[in-house]
């Protein structure tokens, strides 16, 4: 039995990964680039993904002919300890000036990051994922008052990953314990955003 049959589930999530679109944002022209600086974070609590799936249903002779779903967002809710200032300030499209930013109600399009994390399998395989075409939707917070029970406050991070203009990839998965995964492994594909297949020849190349 390869590990490709073995029934594997996750045990837990590790770093959080963000490159942010060079730019800012992608065209339909060409696969995007990211800058070169990838924050790794070592922040998750829990990362939530939920689809928005749409489904088309044809009858014919009395029969379901064709069921068909197509899915073209995903919702990420992030659950994280913390976050750098520099990031935040990024994934908002702000540029601080004496350490001040300022929001208005004036129609603003959020630049796109790509974000991905690893997640550990049972038997010591691990998945990793990218959503390369992300953006945040505008925050909810709280501030509490402190009190003699130390208490560090979980915070929330609301995004959404659409579909690249150039391909309309969403995501992108690769996991150690599929057989073609030979000579690669999670921390390797989290090294840059892979988005395309062509990137795959070039970027995890065939060892004789």
């Amino acid at each position: 039995m390869t590990k490709a049959q073995e029934m594997l589930y996750p045990v837990g999530v590790e770093n959080l990964f963000i490159a942010f679109m060079t730019g800012g944002k992608d065209t339909a022209d060409a696969i995007p680039t990211f800058d070169s600086e990838i924050y790794e974070l070592p922040t998750i609590e829990t990362i939530g993904i939920a689809g928005n799936p749409t489904t088309a249903v044809k009858w014919a002779s009395n029969k379901m002919f064709v069921n068909a779903t197509k899915n073209s967002t995903f919702t990420l809710t992030l659950d994280h300890t913390a976050l750098p200032v520099e990031v935040v300030d990024k994934m908002n499209g702000v540029t601080p000036e004496k350490g001040i930013v300022f929001d208005t109600s004036n129609v603003k399009e959020y630049p796109f990051f790509a974000i991905g994390f690893i997640a550990p399998l049972s038997d010591g395989s691990k998945q990793a994922r990218w959503f390369p075409r992300t953006q945040i939707t505008p925050p909810q917070e709280s501030f509490a008052t402190a009190t003699e029970e130390t208490i560090i406050p979980t915070q929330q991070l609301v995004m959404t990953a659409s579909p690249l203009l150039f391909n309309n990839v969403t995501k992108s998965d690769f996991n150690s314990a599929r057989d073609s995964a030979t000579g690669v492994k999670a921390a390797d594909f989290m090294k840059q955003v892979v988005c395309d297949e062509s990137q795959l020849e070039t970027l995890f190349p065939v060892t004789p």
